[in-house]
């Protein structure tokens, strides 16, 4: 029988210093140094890369979404894949938990790799609703970028690939969000993109949290009347985030927060190796 465990690794590729009550609904009015981040999944020297990160041009004079100090771009990337003794061509396939600016920003360091995406994420690219517009929160770009890939997979909906990886459609944040559910020798991890941005959001009732460097800060619960779920600003279709959650819950090996890896915890750089 194949062996279908993945090892994991959390890629660190920058730094969005921002107030935490973005990420949670209005809780914690205290900046931290949320991460972007990336997951590189290895099997029998097989190497996928789930996003890309943000590119440079994303950060204006030091700072990126919300006017919040930020570090990031494409060396970041490279950085952190030289990290693991990798470059962009030993990446086969870069996956997107969708196409965000801050997700997708690395995409041509991969030009030889197969890129693989939720068919209604290009679609909501090409056609953002005005309050993604403001946000900017796909780079005009990308269709650009996407334009010059030779080896794009669009998929439609939940997808078995068979190996021990497995694709979920969660919409929510954006029209084709995607989870990422990984088989490793430790047990079923989902790596969420930004549905949900931070743990907190799956596990309201947290009242601890974990920074950059591993200290522990005391974090607000949230109300119970708030329900099973945080939902924030960027969230633009409520009904959709709610099923989304509740299908990203029934994935992980447990519903405890240390099997999702979230696109912007701090605890997943502080870790780094899953499985």
């Amino acid at each position: 029988m194949a062996n279908n465990n993945w090892k994991i690794t959390c890629l660190h590729y920058g730094t969005l210093s921002c107030y935490k009550s973005l990420f949670d609904g209005g809780l914690d009015q205290t900046r931290y140094p949320f991460v972007y981040s990336g997951y590189l999944l290895q099997k029998d020297g097989r190497n996928i890369l789930v996003d890309t990160g943000v590119h440079q041009d994303n950060i204006v004079d030091g700072k990126a979404w919300a006017d919040s100090p930020a570090e990031g771009g494409n060396q970041f990337v490279l950085d952190a894949l030289k990290g693991e003794g990798l470059t962009p061509d030993d990446i086969e396939i870069v996956m997107y938990t969708h196409l965000h600016n801050d997700h997708a920003g690395g995409m041509l360091l991969f030009p030889n790799s197969q890129h693989l995406f939720q068919r209604d994420e290009y679609y909501n690219m090409l056609h953002p609703l005005p309050t993604q517009k403001i946000r900017r929160d796909y780079d005009p770009r990308t269709p650009g970028d996407l334009a010059q890939i030779k080896n794009v997979r669009m998929i439609d909906g939940d997808f078995d690939m068979g190996n021990g990886i497995r694709l979920f459609k969660v919409p929510g944040h954006s029209l084709g969000g995607m989870a990422i559910q990984v088989q490793t020798a430790e047990g079923k991890y989902v790596i969420t993109g930004d549905m949900p941005h931070i743990a907190q959001s799956l596990f309201p009732q947290m009242d601890k949290m974990e920074v950059i460097g591993g200290e522990i800060v005391d974090i607000t619960p949230a109300p119970e009347n708030w329900g099973p779920f945080i939902l924030n600003s960027v969230i633009y279709d409520h009904y959709a985030c709610y099923d989304s959650f509740n299908k990203i819950m029934m994935l992980a090996e447990r519903e405890e927060p240390k099997w999702f890896l979230t696109g912007h915890d701090m605890w997943c750089v502080n870790k780094k190796y899953f499985g």
